[in-house]
């Protein structure tokens, strides 16, 4: 098991899945940033494949708990997607660069991004975590239906798939835990 903490979150990574904190790698602080603007998702993981690197995933960690109310047109306004996106293009081109100059640390994302057939699955988690009583500012799971679908538009040029998940709805079957390590402040 791997774990990582991104804020006051706890992320734990089950046997098997291959996982990095992209924007604390190395190559990401060191050649990357040296381009402009550039941004990155927090985590990279490949879940293991039958013979073939599998699924990678690109995951963007934003905890909103206690800060729900300030955020809520950067959601509705499609901005908070809108970042999402941009990280994960970023992202993408950083294993392109770590491909080409084989960066042994990003070695099992750029194999699992470039793996030939069959052609490889990208999943983008927005993992966006919110205090329970958050759903009663506007409706949920209507607020929730728009964002997916906004994301899976924006990521229809690099053939990904963006799915939104917390702590709580996030399947097991992705080998991902989350938990908080503190209590969110109440302003």
């Amino acid at each position: 098991m791997t774990e990582f903490v991104e804020g006051e979150l706890l992320f734990r990574f089950a046997r098997g899945v291959t996982a990095c904190k992209y924007d604390d790698t190395k190559f990401y602080r060191s050649t990357m940033l040296r381009v402009e603007g550039t941004k990155a998702v927090d985590f990279l993981a490949v879940r293991p494949g039958s013979g073939a690197p599998g699924d990678l995933l690109l995951i963007e960690v934003k905890d909103l708990s206690g800060h729900e109310s300030r955020n809520r047109q950067r959601l509705l306004s499609g901005r908070l997607v809108s970042e999402v996106v941009q990280k994960v293009r970023d992202s993408l081109s950083g294993l392109v660069a770590a491909q080409r100059w084989d960066v042994p640390e990003l070695r099992p994302f750029a194999r699992a991004l470039f793996h030939k057939a069959p052609s490889p699955r990208i999943q983008v988690i927005l993992f966006l975590e919110e205090r329970k009583s958050a759903s009663q500012l506007f409706p949920y799971k209507r607020r929730l239906a728009d964002q997916i679908q906004l994301l899976n538009n924006k990521l229809r040029p690099f053939r990904a798939e963006g799915k939104i998940f917390n702590s709580k709805t996030l399947p097991g079957s992705y080998g991902i835990k989350a938990t908080r390590l503190t209590q969110p402040s109440s302003h």
